[in-house]
């Protein structure tokens, strides 16, 4: 019994290392240079899209990265040497760009829109820019138009509705300055 699960176990890595070579086959069409996608990581487009990663780009387990086309094309720029935690979903529907060097935690979220209306109104996409050196904490969420400037950090947990400063740390919800003129390492 044991080397039958041992077995199946061979061949279901085989099949999702056979997955992942595959998508950074055609990531490799766009950047994608020292790409690592750890296991069960998706990334999903429907639709004509620009999708665009840098050199030394790190996306772990289960990350869910989903561009959908809904009548104009979107747009994911992950800029050099990103790191995306465990869990993390970023949904892009219009624009969503991440700068060099930025670290985002585990259980994140970041979307353009909100896939849903009110009142049968058109659904509202607006670009979300996070800029280089930022620092995500885990289970913060990144909300639709929001600029996050170079070497902020978010706080866990934060819900971010509007933009940050520069070198600035933000937390709560909705998350405001607590601190500015910040520096990480």
């Amino acid at each position: 019994m044991k080397l039958f699960k041992k077995i199946k176990a061979f061949f279901k890595a085989k099949k999702q290392a056979k997955k992942v070579i595959k998508l950074k086959k055609e990531l490799a069409l766009h950047g994608g240079e020292a790409l690592c996608l750890v296991e069960d990581a998706k990334i999903i487009k429907l639709g004509e899209s620009n999708v665009n990663f840098g050199k030394s780009v790190c996306i772990y387990n289960d990350v869910k990265i989903s561009v959908v086309n809904c009548g104009e094309k979107p747009t994911l720029n992950i800029g050099n040497g990103v790191s995306i935690g465990d869990r993390t979903e970023i949904h892009v529907g219009k624009e969503i760009i991440i700068g060099d060097g930025t670290l985002i935690a585990w259980d994140c979220c970041i979307m353009d829109r909100d896939y849903h209306t009110i009142g049968g109104e058109k659904e509202i996409m607006k670009p979300v820019h996070i800029g280089s050196r930022v620092w995500v904490g885990c289970k913060a969420t990144i909300l639709k138009g929001v600029t996050i400037g170079d070497g902020a950090v978010i706080a866990a947990g934060a819900v971010v509705t509007k933009d940050v400063p520069a070198n600035a740390l933000v937390g709560g919800n909705p998350a405001k300055i607590i601190r500015e003129n910040i520096s990480w390492t």
